[in-house]
């Protein structure tokens, strides 16, 4: 039963449906048809919750309207249906909607009091799904968004050291991203590999990072030794990511002179906290 989730990545529509669909792609006997299906019904039920249910008080990858836009993303590379990107245009402008200007102009995800630059909950989640639409048509608005949103991701400090709320976020997507210049990535990827050697840690031989709020030291990808592990390969060149986004830079297309006739597969007082 489908029926009664939130839309958003982390516990609704847009992670089973990113799962599903994925599935359906690879697989070949017999459960193929019923796993495209559960796709197609899954992203419906996403839409549906975007569009008409109560407005979400969350914004960005994880449980934002971003996280929708991925499945609908990852939904036209499968269908070639065009009417999905319009919908994930839209979710994207959704969230972008619920950020402003930092003091530095900066655009920044707002959560109560606090502007997020995060790749879970802040700017950086958002732009990496506006990477991932840009991969598949033009949009200036859009990709000129995704440049305003990329200043959020290069400051001097971050808290925390994880994946989704901390530096090692913000490395993989400055390591993905096609939006940022050369110059400025790499000047970017240095800072924010001191600050992680900073948090690192030995334990057992080994090196580990904290996790949230640093309060012990944590294993796993959201927070802690694992995500920065991720960041630290996608920094020095490994072509991995986290599923379903996109894990090294890519040329965006041209706007086209003729409709495209199908997809192209590709596979972020003001306080930052």
């Amino acid at each position: 039963p489908l029926e009664g989730l939130a839309p958003g990545l982390h516990n609704g529509y847009a992670g089973i449906g990113l799962a599903l669909d994925d599935l359906a792609r690879t697989a070949s006997g017999p459960d193929a048809p019923a796993l495209s299906a559960a796709a197609a019904r899954c992203t419906a039920f996403a839409v549906r919750a975007l569009t008409e249910g109560p407005p979400s008080p969350r914004t960005g990858l994880l449980h934002g309207a971003s996280g929708v836009a991925l499945l609908l993303i990852r939904r036209y590379e499968t269908t070639g249906d065009t009417a999905l990107l319009d919908l994930a245009a839209a979710a994207l402008h959704r969230d972008l909607e619920r950020c402003r200007a930092g003091d530095d102009g900066e655009l920044l995800v707002v959560e109560g009091k606090r502007l997020m630059p995060y790749l879970g909950s802040g700017s950086a989640g958002i732009a990496a799904v506006i990477d991932a639409y840009l991969a598949q048509r033009p949009d200036p608005a859009l990709e000129e968004a995704g440049r305003a949103l990329l200043p959020a991701a290069c400051s001097a400090f971050y808290v925390q050291p994880g994946l989704f709320r901390g530096s090692a976020g913000l490395l993989a997507h400055l390591a993905a991203t096609p939006l940022a210049e050369p110059a400025d990535r790499l000047r970017a990827i240095d800072r924010h590999l001191d600050l992680l050697a900073s948090h690192a840690l030995t334990d057992g031989g080994g090196l580990a990072f904290p996790g949230e709020q640093l309060m012990r030291l944590s294993m796993d990808l959201a927070t802690g030794t694992a995500g920065a592990l991720l960041a630290l390969g996608a920094a020095h060149g490994a072509p991995i990511g986290l599923p379903f986004l996109p894990a090294a830079p890519a040329a965006h297309p041209a706007a086209p002179a003729a409709p495209q006739t199908g997809p192209s597969r590709g596979r972020g007082n003001t306080t930052v906290q």
